[in-house]
């Protein structure tokens, strides 16, 4: 997957949400204290879930922001070039664009917020079918997808695939899914079926991000120096 845009709220000297555009090569230029360092190291925050160079406090938290109550720091990323499939139902592949799982401009977009600067949660920004009978077909077990298929007299030639009975019903919706961008929450871990093990599984395509800082000392024990070669030579062996 490529970064293609990253976006920063409540951060630091970011109040309102401040959208970054990313190519095959960025560069930020500007002044000394406008904020080129805070994106890097809000991305350092993002990509490596507080694991990085960079660990979140409370003083992370915009002022302006606090002050009127709202201490939740959000960052998003979309990205592209994504993976022709992906496994979020057991072995069974699927797309992302055939689960209404990218925003309204195609991409993948991953949302983290932090409140009180505390734990991420995790959300994935969708434009997603919002029609009561199909909103939330991604928290279905199989099950419960059946039972839909029944009560409304849906034909589906596969009955075990959960993918393909979620694709089944929202064909039947199609006239009348109200697609509308939302935020659906992926943080949860350790369900087999449904929306709580996407993220586990997408995780596995998120770019590695390596933060270097010039005014600090640099050792190869470093987690930004260990984490990305220990995945290379995972990779070669």
């Amino acid at each position: 997957m490529k970064l293609v845009k990253f976006k920063i709220k409540n951060f630091r000297g970011y109040s309102d949400e401040v959208s970054i555009c990313f190519d095959n090569l960025t560069a930020f230029v500007g002044k000394n204290d406008v904020g080129k360092s805070t994106i890097l190291e809000a991305m350092d925050i993002f990509f490596n879930s507080g694991k990085g160079v960079v660990k979140i406090d409370k003083d992370d938290i915009n002022k302006t922001c606090s002050g009127k109550g709202n201490t939740e720091i959000v960052f998003s990323a979309c990205f592209s070039e994504l993976p022709d499939t992906v496994t979020i139902d057991e072995t069974h592949s699927t797309k992302l664009a055939e689960e209404y799982l990218l925003n309204s401009e195609g991409n993948l977009e991953i949302v983290k917020k932090y409140k009180d600067a505390g734990a991420e949660k995790v959300f994935i920004k969708a434009n997603h079918p919002t029609n009561s009978n199909c909103s939330d077909l991604l928290s279905k077990k199989n099950a419960e997808l059946k039972k839909i298929l029944d009560n409304k007299g849906i034909t589906c030639g596969n009955r075990t695939t959960n993918s393909i009975m979620r694709k089944a019903i929202w064909t039947h919706y199609e006239s009348d899914l109200q697609l509308t961008d939302i935020e659906l929450d992926v943080s949860t871990k350790g369900e087999v079926d449904g929306i709580k093990s996407i993220w586990e599984k997408l995780q596995n395509f998120i770019p590695i991000y390596s933060l270097f800082q010039s005014d600090r000392k640099n050792s190869d024990t470093d987690d930004e120096v260990q984490n990305p070669l220990q995945t290379a030579v995972k990779q070669i062996l």
